[in-house]
């Protein structure tokens, strides 16, 4: 309900449809326009730790929601996860893929990090539309393997600035404000301070201390023509500074909000000779509009009951008749609408033991949640507990504001009786801009300029050279993509000014890719490739970690050096000396293809050749015979195998072809100069878009796509010159090639009359090299970010006693990691894992969100504490 101050009350069903996107009073809702012109994306990621010794890896799993709803979403094909330095200095970044509806992954942390201070940021690139101030970041302790000689210590006295947020913002003459003000030192961290404000006749008008975090707020009365000046020190030593508060303004209007338990109540201030005429108030929440009319100056105030409100962040605004802001004010309702976890543990205190633990989660209205979330089961003695983002102040709180938020979980402690005063000083001088919403009511729309990335992409152009003939228009080109690891091809058209765009596949990181343009089927070298560099968004500040406690940092150590040798950090290989070098390397001499060749040539005779290509080094193989794409070795079409692997044509995989005077087996039959081939089939679609895990090819709209062309009939004219794409790789690339006779092709089929063509392609520090070396500058080699191999964390069992016996030492700081533990229908799970060699004391966490989006979350001791 809300109550008018100085009158009646009114119903809010008329005027609330909270927690909905539909429209009030019969009008146009414009923030339902605008998130379906815009919608947008939040991020929690959960780490099994906050804590960690150089050497660890950070197991995470992030969390991707709707802004609006807190639905899960999956929409952005990848989320990037980085570790960067608090000055902002990258140190890893990884692209996350998303498997079966999470994105999880991990973080090795290289073993030769020093400093303590990182922090942890993660992203879609979609979310680069609204700018760096939303993307998710959290402090991460990351201390060195060796005790540092050392240590860099932070003091809290020094510099330090106070800044002053008039409520509304603004102070009106003769009316009561109320001023937050933050204090901040020149590291960034927040300063305690105390102080005292005077007028510029050294009056005395009100004394203030900081609550939390280097904020806090006071009240006092401004008095026309006075000036107003705060003389801060700070709680831990040093010299006082003062600061000038702002001017009064007496021509406009601010809001009063006068937050408590049950209610917040809403007043507009203004001077005296000004009154609120054609006032509108509107109150939303994530985008979900809430209250829109205009504001009545017969009543004092407008009471709004929480009760009646979902929790969240509200942005109150006061708007002119023209609809300019005069004046906001955020508010933040705290209600039980989180999924109810139970949990209950199953096991013993002994090492080495089986420990069981049965989760059961429900919605508000207590029926069984659907979902899952991530578990961490940490040892409490050397997880240094860190002041980092918690899922619900991450989700409900900081990524709805802008800049950082120190220690944002002790706003919601359940033990803390200063949470309410000290979160509505933070929301005074905190801003919030996610949504326009003057221009909202101007039917001024944002859109995205960053399109949701829905697969890899390799982008760029090409350039004329000097020996470029102008005559040649640049949309005749087509751009050709090899993997040499894998064999892949695929090509997309250049157009007239150059640009070109490939994309529609998935690959791991550290691939490899080979660009070149071609022109009917021949390979040009008159024009240079220009690669358009992978962008990211850049981060303006990032958060700060207070010193972790020692004693946390000491323990781990410990726990490595009891795991000794089982730690790699600690083996040490001794040395060894090379006294030969095998004819090639990486090359398996025992391999059927090089035991059966006739004839071989490796990398050093490859090189003697003046070749671009592989298909330029077979026409001048003895024996050979090239005519544009049609390659016959002694009058028959040979096969061709790529480091073990026979490639395919499109001849060889069409199984129902209709040849018209011969028969179709692959590599049968001599070929002379009038042998052509029509074929009948419909084509299979394809599979050239990204595919996960199990195979299954998400790119719908490629599918429908190619399913549409497959409708039609299609007459292929096949001249045996379909040549596999193996052919046009770099010759550069290739360490060895081979060439089997037909006598000695029976090991991989019958009928392989003209032979084999084997080749071996180079691997690791030599492919490397080789394309270091590539002189061409029609030959583009990148090797861009791709996502991240899957890894699963390692957890040992003790189920036999042969196991239970084992010297193996076990001191595991994370004892269980799952990032995804899903619900059952009726809304339970369970995960078991053994304790290690240390005493059972351990740290239980979940964090997750409900497919309705309700958030997920509990922390418990185990044992509990006594």
């Amino acid at each position: 309900m809300i109550r008018y101050g100085g009158g009646g009350i009114l119903s809010a069903a008329a005027l609330f449809l909270l927690g909905t996107l539909q429209a009030l009073h019969a009008q146009k809702n414009p923030f339902l326009e605008q998130i379906r012109n815009f919608p947008q994306e939040k991020i929690h990621v959960t780490t099994d730790r906050d804590a960690y010794i150089a050497g660890d890896t950070v197991w995470l799993r992030a969390h991707c929601v709707d802004a609006a709803t807190l639905e899960p979403l999956t929409a952005s094909r990848y989320v990037y996860v980085e570790l960067r330095t608090t000055d902002n200095l990258l140190v890893r970044r990884i692209k996350i893929l998303q498997r079966g509806g999470v994105y999880a992954g991990y973080l090795p942390l290289p073993a030769t990090l020093a400093q303590d201070e990182y922090v942890l940021c993660a992203y879609t690139l979609y979310m680069r539309n609204l700018g760096g101030d939303y993307l998710f970041s959290k402090p991460l302790s990351v201390n060195p393997y060796r005790q540092p000689e050392k240590r860099r210590r932070r003091t809290a006295a020094g510099p330090f600035d106070v800044a002053f947020f008039p409520e509304g913002g603004y102070l009106i003459d003769g009316q009561p404000c109320r001023v937050g003000f933050k204090a901040l030192g020149r590291d960034g961290l927040s300063r305690q301070v105390t102080g005292t404000v005077r007028d510029d006749r050294g009056r005395t008008v009100a004394r203030f201390a900081s609550r939390h975090a280097g904020m806090g707020s006071f009240e006092f009365t401004p008095r026309p023509g006075r000036r107003y000046t705060a003389e801060c020190v700070q709680t831990s030593g040093g010299k006082a500074r003062r600061f000038d508060l702002p001017e009064a303004n007496d021509l406009t209007f601010v809001l009063r909000v006068e937050p408590n338990d049950t209610s917040f109540v809403v007043s507009v201030r203004s001077a005296k000779k000004w009154r609120p005429q054609g006032l509108k108030l509107l109150v939303h929440r994530c985008g979900t509009q809430c209250y829109y009319k205009e504001w009545n100056p017969q009543h004092a105030s407008l009471t709004f009951l929480r009760d009646e409100l979902p929790g969240g962040l509200y942005q109150i605004l006061l708007l002119s008749p023209t609809g300019e802001a005069y004046s906001e004010r955020l508010v933040f309702n705290r209600r039980d609408d989180e999924a109810e976890v139970t949990m209950r543990q199953e096991g013993t205190l002994r090492q080495r033991s089986k420990v069981t633990l049965h989760f059961e989660v429900r919605d508000t209205k207590r029926r069984p949640a659907q979902g899952d979330f991530a578990v961490a089961v940490t040892d409490r003695k050397a997880a240094a507990p860190v002041a980092a983002a918690g899922i619900y102040s991450t989700l409900m709180l900081s990524s709805e504001l802008r800049g950082v938020i120190e220690d944002p979980d002790w706003y919601f402690a359940p033990d803390n009786a200063q949470g309410d005063e000290g979160l509505d000083e933070l929301l005074l001088t905190q801003g919030w801009r996610r949504y326009d919403v003057p221009k909202l009511l101007r039917n001024e729309y944002e859109e995205p300029y960053y399109p949701l990335e829905a697969g890899q992409e390799i982008a760029g152009r090409i350039e004329r050279t000097a020996m470029f003939s102008k005559k040649k228009k640049l949309d005749r080109y087509t751009m050709r993509l090899l993997v040499p690891r894998s064999g892949y091809a695929t090509s997309a058209p250049i157009a007239e000014d150059g640009s070109f765009a490939l994309n529609g596949f998935d690959f791991p990181d550290s691939t490899t890719f080979v660009l070149r343009p071609t022109v009917r089927g021949r390979t040009i070298t008159d024009a240079r490739i220009l690669i358009t560099p992978d962008s990211f968004p850049e981060y303006r500040t990032l958060p700060r970690l207070r010193q972790p406690d020692p004693t946390y940092v000491a323990q781990a150590r410990r726990y490595i050096e009891q795991r000794g040798t089982a730690d790699m950090r600690n083996i040490v290989i001794d040395t060894v000396v090379v006294t030969a070098k095998p004819w090639d390397d990486g090359i398996d001499e025992n391999a059927p293809e090089h035991r059966l060749a006739a004839r071989s040539w490796n990398a050093e005779q490859i090189k003697e050749v003046s070749a671009g290509t592989i298909l330029d080094f077979i026409e001048k193989m003895p024996g050979m015979q090239v005519m544009g794409r049609r390659v016959l070795y002694r009058g028959h079409k040979p096969a061709f195998m790529v480091d073990g692997r026979l490639e395919e044509t499109v001849g060889m995989l069409n199984k129902t072809e209709d040849v018209v005077g011969e028969s179709t087996n692959w590599g049968s039959g001599r070929m002379d100069k009038n042998d052509k081939r029509t074929i009948h089939y419909q084509p299979i679609p394809t599979v050239n878009s990204w595919v996960d895990m199990t195979g299954r090819d998400y790119s719908s709209t490629n599918l429908e796509r190619e399913l549409a062309k497959a409708k039609r009939q299609v007459d292929y004219q096949d001249n045996l010159d379909n040549v596999p794409d193996c052919l046009y790789y770099p010759i550069e690339q290739v360490a060895r090639i081979d060439l089997i006779d037909r006598n000695q092709t029976t090991y991989w089929g019958t009928n392989l009359k003209g032979g084999i063509i084997a080749i071996t392609m180079k691997k690791g520090k030599a492919l490397a090299e080789a394309y270091a070396a590539m002189p061409s500058p029609d030959v583009s080699v990148v090797t861009p970010l791709g996502y991240q191999t899957p890894a699963e964390f390692y957890t040992p069992t003790y189920d036999t006693e042969e196991k239970y016996r084992a010297n193996t030492p076990d001191y595991r700081t994370t004892l269980y990691w799952n990032p995804v533990v899903k619900l059952d229908d009726l809304g339970q799970a369970t995960v078991e894992f053994y304790t290690s060699d240390a005493p059972v004391d351990y740290d239980i966490s979940i964090e997750g969100v409900s497919r309705s989006g309700k958030i997920i979350r509990k922390q418990q001791r185990f044992p509990p504490a006594p």
